[in-house]
């Protein structure tokens, strides 16, 4: 249905995610609902309170925003945490969510919006939206699931309506979807330069690297490249280990994060499958 992945194939951060809105919703029923609202919801005039800025995320109401933000989620979600991975796919979740309420405080500051509670995924569903539209800006979408449009095409659309929508009164945080919108493209952005909050603190360790020519010589001895650079493990000193621990990165990093040597070594790898075959 749909074409959604079956939830126990998705990735686990968004296991977790899904879980963690389907669960704060469900307190409602057992009376401690209003609890979670008032100290889970963001609060525009409270940003002393920093835990507001990501607990609002996670918090629903209403079944239909629920249902609604967490349909999205699946949908878009999915191949964007598949491409970049799943720890850049929780930090882009979160630094969307977080991001969306500060862009919303100027907003409040000069009374071009009010100061009511505001819960739900939105802002960091437009952050995994904005990097959908980054990874495949040529995938047509079903715009209010009638009208098929390029998602290059229906972010700006999105933008516009909220745009136009923000002091309607519609009870809908607009301002939070454009900040959404926002960080997502910029994480996206630097991701694609290969630049991670862990560059800012830590400085690269210099590793050995290894020509293309170097790699088609070690195929002709029919020997493995030497094991160096940062994947290097304990005593690993084979073809399968080196495999698994550059297939590992890339399931929680992405393809992106693959240096030069990592991606000549899976060149090299599938060269000598094609040999055995």
């Amino acid at each position: 249905m749909l074409g959604l992945t079956p939830f126990k194939y998705l990735p686990k951060p968004m296991q977790t995610i899904l879980l963690l809105c389907a669960v704060t919703y469900l307190l409602k029923w057992v009376g401690i609902g209003g609890y979670i609202l008032v100290y889970g919801a963001f609060i525009p005039s409270r940003t002393l309170e920093l835990w507001r800025f990501l607990s609002y995320a996670f918090v629903h109401y209403d079944f239909i925003h629920l249902l609604f933000n967490m349909l999205m989620f699946w949908m878009f979600g999915t191949e964007v945490c598949k491409s970049i991975g799943e720890k850049n796919f929780t930090a882009l979740y979160l630094i969307s969510a977080v991001f969306a309420g500060i862009f919303s405080i100027p907003f409040y500051s000069f009374g071009i919006m009010g100061n009511n509670p505001i819960i739900g995924a939105s802002g960091a569903l437009f952050g995994i939206m904005a990097a959908y539209a980054f990874l495949f800006p040529d995938r047509t979408i079903l715009m209010f699931f009638i009208i098929p449009m390029r998602i290059r095409y229906a972010i700006w659309i999105f933008i516009a309506i909220d745009l136009f929508m923000a002091n309607s009164g519609d009870g809908i945080a607009h301002y939070m979807h454009l900040g959404g919108i926002i960080s997502g493209y910029l994480f996206m952005l630097g991701w694609s330069k290969n630049i991670s909050l862990k560059s800012f603190f830590v400085s690269p360790k210099k590793q050995e690297t290894y020509s293309r020519e170097f790699f088609r010589e070690q195929a002709k001895k029919n020997e493995p490249p030497p094991l160096e650079g940062e994947l290097y493990k304990g005593n690993s000193n084979t073809k399968e280990e080196r495999l698994n621990e550059i297939l590992e990165k890339i399931n929680h990093s992405g393809l992106q994060s693959l240096n030069q040597e990592e991606r000549d070594y899976l060149q090299w790898f599938g060269q000598q499958n094609k040999k055995r075959g």
